[in-house]
């Protein structure tokens, strides 16, 4: 019933919004002309935020990039010094103005305190890195008190 009560909502919107005659339908298409005429014009008016938009839009297709490598390595269990092989250490972006920017080398994942995996010390089975998967102790073996009856 909800769904019947927004749908017809809707449309009473949708025919609330259709022009009824030829001066508003030539009123709403102007309207709209103008306003892509406006955003076309934008980076001429405002180069600077353009500029800068580009650089963070590079930005962000690096880092992007670079994530993705790192995904896929785990994904296909590659140690992580092989992945950093393959990123370009110390690479520079140039901005739009013509300046050179440095971006950051990569960080070895080591450094984030994950180990070798990536996984706080353990592989991506659950063992720690010498190969044991026995990490309990006699009390941790132990059963729970179960109570009388059982």
């Amino acid at each position: 019933m909800m769904f019947l009560m927004r749908s017809a909502f809707w449309l009473l919107i949708l025919v609330l919004l259709i022009p009824t005659d030829q001066s508003q339908q030539n009123q709403i298409y102007g309207t709209a002309q103008t306003a892509m005429k406006d955003l076309a014009g934008f980076c001429d008016r405002n180069p600077k935020t353009c500029t800068t938009g580009q650089d963070a839009f590079q930005i962000l297709v690096q880092k992007a990039q670079y994530g993705a490598q790192m995904i896929m390595a785990l994904v296909e269990e590659r140690p992580a010094n092989e992945v950093l092989a393959t990123s370009k250490p110390n690479s520079t972006a140039t901005v739009g103005n013509g300046a050179v920017m440095p971006v950051p080398s990569a960080v070895p994942l080591q450094t984030w305190g994950l180990g070798d995996a990536g996984l706080g010390g353990a592989g991506l089975d659950g063992s720690s890195l010498d190969g044991s998967q026995d990490t309990l102790n006699a009390e941790d073996l132990e059963a729970d008190w179960s109570g009388p009856n059982v």
